[in-house]
């Protein structure tokens, strides 16, 4: 049988099993795997009387048999398979005994930092898919252009948000009206070109696809808390990207008296 570990032993596992579950959060991770991935990281190395609570945007463990406890606020949210993947291979070595605490350490450490992908590669996936979904929803060559400019510039829009700290439902609020007047701006220049398809295109890169399927699958685990939270987070995106664009198409049959 191991020797149970020393009190500073054990504040250092309980410090890794919280990093790799606050990295596993932030990046996009179910509630339920992340709880299962720090169980099972606190076990590989002999944490005793493990206990983990993981809600959507905080974590909550002790071990009651040396009395430590951590709580951890998760306020940013988004979307970095590397990095789980990362905490995944970390977690999968552990319980296979390869992997020794103090290279573990370094290696969540490096995880949580791995870049994001460059801004001209997220500019360009976001013009690319924009211009997919176009066409997705009945668009042709020339819709399909649109949506490609109008992804564009909605990519380097969410990346000068993203640098100025703006609020997500602002984000989506203010990124769906640009995405709609780049849109009807277009299309007033292109003869025959219906701005519909490109719109919504393109607005498919705002929807909250993500957290809606996460708190559909929280529910349907009984996580009813952590499935409240992501659906209300669904909605208010939701909410914002229709206030944005349907105040822009508002405006422009307003003043052009043409609805779309």
């Amino acid at each position: 049988m191991a020797e149970p570990l020393s009190r500073e032993e054990s504040g250092r596992v309980l410090a890794l099993v919280m990093q790799a579950g606050r990295t596993l959060l932030e990046n996009g991770a179910e509630v339920f795997r992340v709880q299962e991935t720090m169980t099972i990281m606190a076990e590989s190395y002999g944490l005793q009387n493990f206990n983990a609570y993981v809600l959507t945007n905080a974590l909550f463990s002790s071990a009651d048999g040396v009395g430590l406890s951590a709580v951890r606020d998760v306020p940013r949210r988004s979307v970095h398979l590397g990095r789980i993947e990362a905490v995944n291979e970390i977690s999968r070595e552990a319980a296979a005994g390869k992997l020794p605490l103090a290279q573990a350490e370094k290696r969540m450490r490096v995880a949580a930092q791995l870049p994001q992908p460059s801004a001209k590669a997220q500019i360009a996936a976001s013009a690319v898919g924009s211009f997919c979904f176009a066409f997705l929803f009945g668009g042709r060559m020339a819709e399909g252009c649109i949506a490609l400019l109008a992804g564009a510039a909605l990519g380097w829009f969410l990346l000068g948000c993203e640098a100025a700290h703006i609020s997500n439902l602002l984000r989506r609020l203010t990124g769906a009206a640009l995405i709609s007047i780049v849109c009807l701006v277009c299309s007033m220049l292109i003869t025959g070109a219906d701005p519909s398809p490109a719109i919504i295109g393109t607005l498919m890169i705002l929807t909250p696809g993500v957290a809606m399927t996460m708190g559909v699958r929280d529910f349907l685990r009984a996580d009813y808390l952590s499935g409240t939270i992501r659906l209300i987070d669904a909605l208010l995106i939701a909410g914002s990207i229709a206030a944005g664009t349907g105040l822009v198409l508002g405006l422009s049959g307003w003043l052009t008296g043409v609805t779309i």
